[in-house]
C-alpha cells in the first residue's frame, strides 16, 4: 500500500525543485542578456586597438547587436506559441552560446560582429520572451509576484556589475574573458533548463504572420540603418532613402496588423492598445527613460576613455553610482504608487533627470575630473529610477488582463527600439563632432606619422597649412571638440527627457478609490 503522506512530501519536494531550478535558470538567462549590454562599453578603447579598428566600427557592432534584438523581438514572442516555450528557450540559449564563443576567440572586427551582435541578437531575441513566459507559466499568485521581483532585481544587479566586471577582466585579463564567461553560463543553462517544465504550443505554424514579422524587422532596420549612416557624410544621399522606405513599411505593417485583427486572428503587435492615453503615454516615457540609459551608457563611457583618460575599470566603477541610485530607488519608489498620483512621480523623475544630464552640460571639460561629474551621473540614476518602475506600472495598470502579453510585446519592442535608437543617435553625434575620423584611435605612432596624422586632422578641421607650434596644440583643440560633441550629445539628451516631462502631465487622474488598487 502506498504511503500517502511520504508520496505526497515526495511530489511537493519535487515541485520545489522544479520551482527554485526554474527561477535560477530563467533568472540567469536575463542576467547575462543585460550584462552582455553594459560590460563591453567600458572595453571601447581596448577592443579599438586589439581589433586594429576605430570607434566607428565599435559603435556600428554594439549598434546592431541591438539593432538585431529590437528586429527579431516581435516575430520571437509569437514563435514560442508555435515552437513551444521551452524548446525556443533552449533555441536562443544554444545560438547565443555559439556566438559567446565566437566573440571569444574574434580576431577581427568582423568576427566580432558575426559572434556578438548577429547570433547574440537573435539568441537573445528568442531567450528574453520566452523566458518572461515561463516565468508567468510555472508560477501563480505569490510565487509569481517573487519570481518576477527577483528577475528585476537581477536585472538591476547586472547592470551595475556589468560595466565592473568587463572593466577588471579588460584591464588585468582580456575582454574576451567576458564572453568566456557567458560560454560557461550558457552551458549550465542548456544543461540543466531540461528539467524546466514543457508548454504546448498555442498556435500552428500556419497562424504565424510571416509578411506581417517580415515587414516590422525589415521597417525597424531600415529606420536605425539610416540614422546610423548619419555617421558618414558621403551617405548623406541616400539616408533620407532608408528613413522614407522604413515609414513606408511601418505604415504597411500597421494596416496588416489592423486586416488581421478584423479577421479574428492574434496580432504580432496590437496596436489598437495605444487608444488607451494613460497606456500610450506610459509606454512614451518607458521608451524615453530607455532611449536615455542606452545613450548615455555609450556615451559616458566613451567620454571618460577618450578625454579623460580613464582605463575601462576606472570607468565601470564610475557607472556603479548611476545603477545603485536607479536600483535603490527603483526598489524603494513603489510604496508611494498608491499614495501618490503617476502623474506627479514620473513628472519629478524627469524633473531630477533632466537636471543631471543640464548638470554635465554645464561642468564637462577637458581639465575636469570623473570626481567632477559624479553629482550630474547620480542625478541621472535617481531619475531613471523613478520613472523606470512607474512608468511600467502605469502600462499595465490601464489594461485588461487579457491584453498583457500584448502590453508586454508592445513594451518589450519600445524598450529595445528606443535603446537602440538612443545609442545610435548619440554615437552619431560623437562620431561626427570629434571621436570618428579626428581622433587616434589609439593607435601608436613615430614622430613622422604622428606630423602625418596631426596635418590630417588639421585639414579635417579647415585649419589649411599650420605652423609647428600650432600643429602641436591640435591635441588639445581635438579635446575641446570632443567635449562639445560631449555636450550635444546630452542637449539631445536633455531635449529628449523634457518630451517626457511634458508627457507626464497629460497621464490621467486617477479617482482617490483607485489608487489602492
Amino acid at each position: 500500500m502506498i504511503n500517502v503522506n511520504h508520496y505526497l512530501r515526495g511530489k511537493l519536494e519535487g515541485d520545489l525543485k522544479i520551482w527554485w531550478l526554474t527561477l535560477i535558470i530563467v533568472t540567469l538567462s536575463i542576467f547575462i542578456i543585460v550584462i552582455d549590454k553594459t560590460f563591453m562599453n567600458v572595453a571601447i578603447s581596448t577592443l579599438i586597438k586589439d581589433l586594429n579598428t576605430n570607434i566607428e566600427t565599435i559603435h556600428s557592432i554594439i549598434v546592431i547587436y541591438a539593432l538585431v534584438i529590437t528586429c527579431l523581438i516581435i516575430p520571437g514572442a509569437k514563435m514560442q506559441n508555435i515552437i513551444g516555450r521551452k524548446k525556443i528557450f533552449r533555441a536562443g540559449a544554444f545560438i547565443y552560446g555559439v556566438g559567446a564563443f565566437i566573440a571569444t576567440i574574434s580576431i577581427n572586427a568582423p568576427m566580432l560582429l558575426l559572434g556578438w551582435s548577429i547570433l547574440e541578437g537573435i539568441g537573445a531575441a528568442l531567450m528574453v520572451p520566452a523566458a518572461t513566459s515561463i516565468i508567468a507559466g510555472t508560477y501563480e499568485g505569490e510565487r509569481r509576484a517573487f519570481s518576477l521581483g527577483i528577475i528585476s532585481a537581477m536585472a538591476a544587479c547586472a547592470g551595475s556589475i556589468g560595466p565592473i566586471i568587463g572593466g577588471f577582466l579588460t584591464v588585468f585579463y582580456s575582454w574576451r574573458y567576458a564572453f568566456a564567461f557567458e560560454v560557461i553560463l550558457i552551458l549550465i543553462i542548456l544543461l540543466f533548463s531540461r528539467k524546466i517544465l514543457d508548454f504546448p504550443p498555442t498556435m500552428k505554424w500556419s497562424d504565424f504572420n510571416v509578411l506581417g514579422a517580415l515587414i516590422s524587422s525589415l521597417g525597424l532596420f531600415f529606420l536605425v540603418i539610416g540614422i546610423l549612416l548619419f555617421k558618414d557624410t558621403t551617405n548623406s544621399s541616400i539616408v533620407p532613402c532608408f528613413i522614407i522606405t522604413s515609414v513606408i513599411l511601418l505604415l504597411i505593417f500597421y494596416f496588416n496588423q489592423e486586416k488581421t485583427m478584423k479577421s479574428g486572428k492574434p496580432p504580432l503587435f496590437n496596436f489598437r492598445l495605444f487608444k488607451n492615453r494613460a497606456f500610450s503615454i506610459g509606454t512614451l516615457t518607458r521608451s524615453i527613460v530607455n532611449f536615455t540609459t542606452g545613450g548615455i551608457f555609450f556615451v559616458i563611457p566613451v567620454f571618460m576613455q577618450m578625454v579623460l583618460g580613464a582605463d575601462a575599470l576606472i570607468t565601470g566603477i564610475s557607472l556603479i553610482p548611476l545603477s545603485v541610485v536607479d536600483f535603490i530607488i527603483s526598489f524603494t519608489a513603489g510604496k508611494v504608487s498608491t499614495e501618490v498620483q503617476p502623474r506627479y512621480i514620473i513628472f519629478l523623475g524627469f524633473l531630477v533627470t533632466i537636471t543631471g544630464s543640464l548638470y554635465l552640460i554645464f561642468i564637462l571639460g577637458p581639465d575636469k575630473t570623473i570626481l567632477d561629474m559624479m553629482p550630474g551621473i547620480v542625478l541621472l540614476g535617481a531619475g531613471l529610477g523613478i520613472v523606470f518602475p512607474h512608468s511600467t506600472n502605469l502600462i499595465f495598470s490601464t489594461v485588461r488582463k487579457d491584453q498583457d502579453p500584448d502590453a508586454a510585446c508592445v513594451m518589450s519592442t519600445g524598450i529595445n527600439l528606443s535603446s537602440t535608437l538612443g545609442i545610435t543617435l548619440l554615437g552619431v553625434i560623437l562620431i561626427l563632432g570629434g571621436f570618428g575620423s579626428l581622433t587616434m584611435n589609439n593607435q601608436s605612432y613615430s614622430a613622422s606619422q604622428l606630423n602625418v596624422h596631426l596635418d590630417n586632422i588639421a585639414m579635417d578641421l579647415g585649419l589649411g597649412n599650420q605652423t609647428s607650434e600650432e600643429i602641436e596644440a591640435l591635441p588639445t583643440l581635438l579635446n575641446y571638440k570632443k567635449v562639445n560633441a560631449t555636450k550635444d550629445a546630452f542637449i539631445v539628451v536633455t531635449i529628449v527627457l523634457s518630451i517626457g516631462l511634458l508627457s507626464s502631465l497629460l497621464i490621467p487622474l486617477k479617482k482617490p478609490s483607485k489608487m489602492h488598487e
